[in-house]
């Protein structure tokens, strides 16, 4: 029922009340899958946008869609204190900002928007088109206030390379990285910036060349940086990817997929740290493109679950966030995972996937825990037992198979254990088959109170010798 990730760093989204979420306290609630609105009763322009927090405020720069695909409207920015209602203070980029802007042609897209400490000056690097995308530049503008008015510097192509999605990344440090899509969008390049933010000092490394991934998106996490890309198919969702690496510069992991085939019918914009008492939780803000009604465009924002350097992400139309602990939960009427913790497992994999057994109760369909296969293959039957942190009177449980292409471990033949002793199990409360498909397995039994809970795979679907979890959940009432 509920995850949580770790980590520093403080930056965060939100929305109004009446535009996809609702508080509670120090909690709010994010509603995905509808139209998001600002303090006015007006939707959100903020599209492929980012975030940042100055003292206790969170701005949101995106660009206004309202217009459709009939050139540049604006670029719009909204603030919000409590991270819930947001608040238009205008749009810091129109046509009348520079004469530069102000051409039938021009296209503005992805403004990111950084805070230089030693020039004292917000700086916001952006792509810049003109028709049919023949352009390819980069635009570059500064303020001395994060909701501007905003002055242009320039326009070009870095070191001579295309650019188009792009993104702004500060490390600890101080120092900036402009990440963009260049040659036709094959290759995704890094640029370090000058001091200044202003100009591009160096190119550091050229990414997964002729693999075209646009729509970057970096964050940092207890010394590791993360990078979550797009591919490029216009305006079409797809399989979002990302890799890690411990420097910008490399060397960079292998691209892993994150979400579903089409990333929920999203791409990534940004990722929002958000600090709290606690931990850190990292939200994706992603754009739910309608093309070619970009004015129906949406904003789906989802937690980020990091473990040991690897990302997961599912789709939520509801979730709830403390804004205090940062701390995050999904209520899907089951009982709280936070708590749980492995007594026990016969066996997992660990040299060739990620295949732990805490992976069964991590609320996260697309982590599974998964029987050795690597150095050797232990026969059925395979289980795993559960310290629940309490009593329950519990009535059931849900099996989740592994929801990818896959059925290698998809449980046939189940026995479940509850107990108060984890050394005496007793007989099973249930026993059975489940069929062979990856939909929800529900059991239910007479109401049994139990704090450890023993779950056995007797047999595989093709009688291979595997067992595998997506989920395990489970119903009850505490005691």
């Amino acid at each position: 029922m509920a995850n949580q990730a770790s980590g520093a760093d403080a930056a965060a989204p939100g929305n109004a009340a009446s535009s996809g979420a609702a508080v509670s306290g120090e909690k709010v609630t994010f509603h995905n899958g509808g139209f998001w609105k600002d303090a006015q009763g007006d939707r959100i322009e903020a599209h492929g946008g980012g975030f940042l927090r100055v003292d206790d405020t969170w701005y949101w720069i995106g660009e206004d869609k309202s217009g459709n695909s009939a050139g540049f409207k604006g670029v719009n920015c909204y603030a919000s204190k409590d991270l819930v209602t947001w608040e238009l203070r205008g749009a810091v980029l129109t046509r009348a900002t520079a004469r530069e802007l102000d051409t039938m042609d021009r296209i503005i897209e992805r403004p990111k928007v950084s805070y230089n400490a030693h020039t004292q000056r917000y700086v916001m690097w952006l792509h810049w088109e003109g028709q049919n995308y023949a352009e390819a530049k980069a635009g570059v503008f500064s303020s001395e206030n994060v909701d501007g008015p905003y002055i242009f510097h320039s326009a070009f192509q870095p070191l001579g390379n295309m650019s188009r999605d792009d993104t702004l990344f500060v490390d600890d440090d101080g120092t900036a990285y402009f990440i963009s899509a260049a040659n036709e969008n094959a290759d995704l390049m890094v640029y370090q910036l000058t001091p200044d933010y202003l100009e591009i000092e160096r190119h550091v490394i050229k990414l997964w060349a002729g693999q075209k991934r646009e729509a970057p998106a970096m964050f940092k996490d207890a010394g590791k940086y993360y990078l979550v890309t797009s591919g490029a198919t216009g305006w079409d969702p797809n399989q979002a990817k990302y890799a890690t690496a411990d420097a910008i510069a490399g060397p960079w992991s292998e691209l892993r997929n994150l979400g579903n085939g089409t990333t929920f019918d999203t791409q990534p914009t940004y990722v929002i740290p958000v600090q709290g008492t606690k931990l850190t939780t990292y939200i994706y803000a992603g754009d739910r493109w309608q093309d070619p009604d970009l004015a129906s465009s949406k904003y789906v924002w989802l937690p980020l679950k990091l473990d040991n350097g690897q990302l997961a992400l599912d789709y939520y139309a509801d979730w709830t966030m403390d804004l205090t602990t940062g701390e995050w939960s999904v209520d899907d009427g089951f009982i709280p995972q936070n708590n749980w913790r492995l007594l026990h497992t016969d066996s997992e994999e660990t040299a060739a996937e990620n295949g732990r057994a805490s992976n069964a109760f991590d609320d996260s369909p697309s982590t599974i825990w998964h029987t050795a296969y690597t150095n050797n293959k232990p026969a059925p039957p395979h289980e795993i037992q559960l310290d629940l942190g309490a009593s329950y009177e519990l009535t059931g449980l849900r099996y989740l198979p592994r929801q990818d292409g896959v059925d290698y471990g998809t449980i046939a033949d189940y026995a479940l254990y509850i107990s108060q002793d984890p050394a005496a199990w007793g007989d099973p409360v249930a026993m059975g088959s489940f069929p062979a498909n990856k939909e929800p397995k529900p059991i239910t039994f007479a109401a049994h109170a139990g704090r450890y809970v023993r779950f056995v795979a007797l047999r595989e679907i093709n009688d291979k010798p595997y067992a595998s979890i997506a989920e395990l959940d489970l119903s009850g009432t505490p005691q």
